[in-house]
């Protein structure tokens, strides 16, 4: 399979080529994940969106990144253009082990991310912030505190996120 071809024929609708790409990599062995990880690092949008999809689907079925790819997983968020690229990857952040050498990375990226003007964006930035929190539990104090600072101005979506997240640790 053309997996770059594949994702390259998203209509910009339809996930039906994220969807075969996501089935055919399923049977091998590494689930095609350094590859999807080469494809999201390109520039190309439609490589980043299709790429990322197909990483967060095979991490909602039990095979997420781990270790130096789950490294790369998160070092993509400062890469990344394509804003559902972005949304893709945070919502592969509960799925992963976060290596301790990029959680202090992670927390900067995600505290920049809950700036973006996008609502999906922020409300799973937080939510990232909720899985640091959950495995480091000295962050849970820093964390909640912004919760708390951030819940009455945001939107419906961003606060039911936030509340999920501070639910996952609490």
């Amino acid at each position: 399979m053309d997996i770059a071809g594949t994702l390259r024929s998203y209509d910009g609708k339809r996930v039906a080529p994220f969807r075969s790409v996501a089935d055919a990599v399923r049977d091998m062995p590494d689930r095609g994940i350094p590859q999807l990880l080469d494809l999201a690092a390109s520039d190309e949008p439609a490589l980043q969106v299709g790429a990322t999809w197909v990483i967060k689907c095979l991490a909602e079925l039990g095979d997420a990144p781990t270790g130096k790819q789950a490294a790369l997983a998160i070092d993509l968020l400062d890469r990344v253009q394509a804003p559902d690229a972005v949304l893709h990857l945070l919502q592969t952040l509960p799925y992963m082990e976060i290596p301790a050498d990029r959680q202090a990375g992670l927390r900067r990226t995600l505290n920049r991310l809950v700036g973006s003007t996008r609502a999906f964006i922020r409300a799973w930035a937080y939510n990232g912030l909720g899985v640091l929190a959950k495995g480091n539990p000295n962050l849970r104090k820093e964390v909640g505190a912004l919760f708390d600072a951030v819940a009455e101005r945001e939107t419906a979506a961003v606060k039911a996120r936030i509340r999920h997240a501070r639910a996952e640790w609490a």
